[in-house]
């Protein structure tokens, strides 16, 4: 019977190795990807000299190359999306025949992808692997074979292309549809509602040990008024308002973790 752990460990010394010039900080973690029906247990955060910032997720046979990222528009390639339901097959998708999207955007995602022909191509994707653009983050699966250093070269061309061309619109955000009392605590707290992972994680390092006590106070009580509205939702989108206060929740949650390690 094979030694899963040292395969393990042989696999994760194998990404320090192909990343060594960025020098990359991992962690042990535990989270379910959806859309992969996977769970992985490693994620390597690196920076490169331009700051860009990436995550790289490891999975049984995959990894998820992820940066942030600012646009208008949500399709994913390959692996249709199950979190914002990018997963509505496009007509005409400029030869690849395997594009997803919720149907909002389809003609912008089409001149998208016409865009980013040559450096999607060079990526050679099989059926396994894919690519997901989120209106927050780009995303590559990619085989545990791949060098990855040309992989992100492309990514964070793809990413310049994508927000140069199809910047997120710049209007202000409509909470309407909340409950007048969550509205007023997503007002109170929208500097700290944050999509982007690496962006909360230094939030987190910047607050104050009042700020943090102060947060969890406000936003504890109102957890499950919370999750009563997302619930409402079932299987349609969150919209933006909704998807803020999921933003306040999971950083509450990250808190009051931190601080029972913390007190352990």
């Amino acid at each position: 019977m094979p030694n899963v752990s040292c395969d393990f460990m042989a696999t994760v010394q194998n990404i320090e190795e192909k990343l060594k010039i960025f020098r990359p900080t991992s962690q042990e973690v535990n989270l379910f990807d959806p859309n992969l029906n996977d769970k992985s247990t490693r994620l390597f955060k690196l920076k490169d000299d331009q700051n860009n910032k990436f995550k790289i997720w490891f999975f049984t046979d995959t990894f998820k190359l992820e940066t942030p990222l600012k646009t208008s528009l949500l399709f994913s390639i390959n692996i249709p999306d199950k979190i914002c339901l990018a997963n509505k097959k496009l007509k005409d998708a400029g030869g690849l025949e395997t594009v997803f999207t919720d149907n909002s955007n389809d003609e912008r995602v089409k001149s998208c992808i016409e865009l980013l022909n040559i450096d999607l191509n060079s990526l050679l994707l099989d059926k396994t692997e894919g690519l997901t653009v989120y209106r927050n983050s780009l995303q590559l699966i990619l085989r545990h074979d791949r060098q990855l250093i040309p992989e992100i070269k492309i990514c964070k061309k793809l990413k310049s292309l994508i927000e140069i061309n199809f910047p997120d619109k710049d209007n202000k955000s409509d909470y309407s549809d909340l409950p007048t009392e969550l509205r007023q605590t997503l007002l109170n707290y929208e500097t700290l509602a944050i999509t982007d992972d690496f962006e909360r994680d230094e939030l987190i390092e910047g607050l104050s040990t009042k700020q943090r006590n102060e947060f969890i106070k406000a936003i504890e009580p109102k957890l499950k008024a919370i999750n009563s509205f997302l619930d409402t939702f079932g299987d349609k989108p969150l919209t933006e308002g909704a998807i803020a206060l999921q933003c306040l929740a999971e950083l509450t949650i990250e808190l009051t973790n931190d601080e029972k390690k913390n007190h352990s």
